[in-house]
């Protein structure tokens, strides 16, 4: 379900009374897939038609916050957003009307020029259960096989801060008036 405002969203937290809430920021990047087998990364596929994207592998391994390799032996997909910071659109992509339009031209550039200045920030994972696919296919893709092994969400972030990956802040709350409050915070500090 989505709140478009903090009234919209109490609302939804009286009707379905949650013990804690999680909150993130949103980020406004371009979606990307890396997928690794036995801990190495195989290929970075972009969301394409939702089903099966762009392998850009060759670029997302200049990105910063793309691992080649990881601590363990996992099979499956990270999903993260690439973005580019306000300071490096400023100062070296200018030309672009804005940051998340300069990240998703230079992600799927052919010559790869620019995919350096670029950041991933990884928010979710799932392990694959092994069997012939589609190259390029997405793990949250129809028909695709998953298995989580993570008991929960902030398990699932810990685990990731644990291979090396950047994430974003994971806030817990125990209310809507404190999630509320929190954004309220936030916008306050946003510019």
């Amino acid at each position: 379900a989505k709140a478009s405002n903090p009234e919209d969203f109490l609302a939804w937290c009286a009707k379905t009374s949650h013990s804690r809430y999680l909150v993130q920021y949103k980020l406004d990047g371009a979606s990307l897939e890396l997928q690794y087998e036995e801990g190495r990364l195989l290929r970075a596929v972009t969301r394409g038609d939702g089903a099966v994207g762009d392998d850009i592998t060759p670029n997302a391994s200049r990105m910063r916050g793309v691992l080649p390799s990881l601590h363990e032996p996992f099979s499956g997909g990270v999903r993260g957003e690439v973005l580019m910071t306000h300071e490096v659109h400023e100062t070296k992509h200018a030309d672009k009307a804005n940051c998340r339009n300069a990240a998703n031209g230079l992600m799927k550039r052919k010559d790869g020029q620019g995919s350096e200045d670029l950041l991933v920030i990884c928010y979710d994972a799932a392990g694959t259960v092994p069997r012939a696919g589609r190259q390029g296919e997405l793990f949250g893709a129809a028909g695709a096989a998953r298995a989580s092994p993570f008991a929960d969400e902030p398990g699932k972030l810990e685990w990731l801060r644990r291979m090396g990956f950047e994430t974003a802040r994971m806030e817990v709350f125990s209310s809507g008036e404190e999630v509320v409050a929190y954004r309220a915070r936030v916008m306050d500090q946003r510019e």
